[in-house]
Parts: structure tokens; C-alpha cells; sequence
């Protein structure tokens, strides 16, 4: 008889974040004995993501699985949400949703950058553009490339190394420790995603980035595994580099993936609109015979 308690959800959530928070001061100690206290520089910038998705993301979800594996009587496979192989219907519908969803999805970016904080705050919004700004001059910067081989290691970092990362810590980790814990299915995966969008300090870009979370999470506890919300957050942080590319070696014409949807200024949004009914048919049309899962 196993007389060890299962620890809590929220001591996991505990642990999860001290142990990323030890991890980044690895990562960090690991950068300036490579390249020195200056962070900068595009191989500093590559260095980095690679290192803060194994070591910050990746690892403290392997700690905790190891931890709680006598407690929790789980494998560690099974904790990680990485025991059971995505199927081709999980694929596929992230595929089309993505494809789908895309002008909707435009139009919510070109809606979050438009907005302007009251009056009595412009100080703070100039202060969050400003952040916001740099934020973008530095993935500018990172995804600039010349080279089909640059373009490469990029969708290799940026796109699949990212969407491993941050998916095993924020799903398959937090996500994956409030659902084993009991919490009620939409509060996890909306909680969850309240934090992976925050994270990002980026409030003009918060609420599409707050809706991805949401759907990589329910796109966990639909098919049970990690693997299919990993594949939908690289397919779509990959996109973006491989179109960036294209457009700043003008091999076609720039924006032209970003501003499908966005209408132009006194015209409705009705290619969002239509988007925005055809991405629900297609959830429901995927979706409608299973609920959630018992991993």
C-alpha cells in the first residue's frame, strides 16, 4: 500500500517555478562565462533560446516528474503528458484550424495593437509601446537572415525548440498538474494561458497570444498528449519565420501573411468574421465526440 500523498497542484505549480527560476540563473551564468556580460548579438540571441527552452522550460517538468513519481504513482511519460503518440485527426485539425483561423486571428493582432489605454495612463502605454517596440526590434533582429541555412536553424530554435519548450512547461507542467489535481477543466486551461500570454510582457499583442494558450490547452486535453499542441505552436511560431524570410529577401511581397483579414480603414472585418464561424465549425466538427481525457 503506497501511505506517500500526492502533492497538490498548486505545490507543483511551487515547483515548477522555482526551478525555472534556478534554471534561468544557470542560463544566465552560462551566457556570460560563453559571450561575456554583453547579451547581444544574434548568436548571444540563438544561444539563448536554446538554452532557456531546455534548461528553463524542459528541465524543471523532468525535475517534477522525477520528484513526484513515487507520490503520484504515475510514469514520468504519463506526468509529462508524452506517453501516447498524436494521431493523424489531431494533426490535421490543428493544421486546417490554423489555416482556417488565420484572418481571424490577423484581425485580433491588428485590433490589440490598436488599442489605447485612458487618459489619465497614456504615461503607462507609452512606457508598454516602448517595451513593446523593443521587444520587436529584437525579434526583427533574430529572424533576420540572408541565408536558406540561417532560415533553417531559425525554424529549428525559434519554431520547433520553442514550441517543445514552452509547451512541456506550460501544458504538459501547469496545465497538466491542475488537471491531475482536480481543477475544473476551463479554469486550468484558461489560468494557464493568463500566464504563458503574460509571461511574454508584451499587453499589445496579450490577448492572441492568451487565445493560443487557450487552444493549445484544450488541444492537450482533447487528445491527451502533448505532442499535438507542441506541433500546433511550432507550425505556427515556424510560419512566421519562414515568411519573414521570404519577405526580406523580397521573394514575396512583405506583410502579405499578416494582413489577411485586416480590413482596410472604414471597411468591416468580414473575412474575420466568416474566419472567425468556419475556425468553430471545424473545432466542433473535430471536437464534438470527446470532451476531455482520462490520461
Amino acid at each position: 500500500m503506497n501511505n506517500k500523498q500526492e502533492l497538490s497542484w498548486f505545490v507543483k505549480l511551487l515547483l515548477l517555478a522555482a526551478f525555472a527560476l534556478m534554471m534561468l540563473i544557470v542560463v544566465t551564468l552560462i551566457i556570460m562565462v560563453a559571450f561575456g556580460a554583453r547579451f547581444t548579438g544574434i548568436n548571444v540571441q540563438l544561444t539563448s533560446i536554446a538554452l532557456q527552452n531546455i534548461l528553463i522550460f524542459m528541465a524543471p517538468v523532468l525535475i517534477m516528474a522525477l520528484i513526484c513519481r513515487h507520490s503520484d504513482q504515475r510514469p514520468i511519460s504519463q506526468t509529462m503528458w508524452m506517453s501516447k503518440a498524436p494521431s493523424f485527426k489531431s494533426i490535421a485539425m490543428v493544421v486546417i484550424v490554423y489555416i482556417v483561423a488565420l484572418p481571424a486571428m490577423n484581425w485580433i493582432v491588428d485590433w490589440n495593437e490598436g488599442l489605447h489605454l485612458p487618459q489619465e495612463l497614456r504615461g503607462v502605454e507609452s512606457i508598454l509601446r516602448d517595451m513593446e517596440d523593443s521587444a520587436q526590434a529584437l525579434t526583427s533582429d533574430l529572424l533576420l537572415s540572408k541565408t536558406w541555412e540561417g532560415m533553417l536553424i531559425r525554424v529549428l530554435l525559434v519554431g520547433v525548440i520553442t514550441g517543445l519548450g514552452e509547451e512541456i512547461f506550460f501544458r504538459a507542467g501547469m496545465l497538466g498538474s491542475m488537471h491531475y489535481g482536480g481543477v475544473k477543466r476551463h479554469v486550468a486551461v484558461w489560468t494557464v494561458a493568463l500566464i504563458f500570454s503574460g509571461i511574454h510582457m508584451q499587453f499589445f499583442g496579450f490577448v492572441p497570444r492568451l487565445l493560443l494558450g487557450a487552444w493549445f490547452g484544450y488541444v492537450m486535453l482533447w487528445s491527451g498528449e502533448v505532442w499535438t499542441p507542441i506541433i500546433a505552436h511550432s507550425l505556427n511560431n515556424s510560419i512566421v519565420v519562414v515568411f519573414t524570410f521570404l519577405a526580406n529577401n523580397h521573394y514575396i511581397e512583405d506583410n502579405i501573411i499578416e494582413t489577411l483579414g485586416v480590413p482596410e480603414k472604414g471597411q468591416q472585418p468580414l473575412l474575420a468574421i466568416g474566419s472567425a464561424i468556419a475556425t468553430m465549425l471545424v473545432i466542433w466538427l473535430f471536437m464534438r465526440k470527446k470532451n476531455t481525457i482520462e490520461s
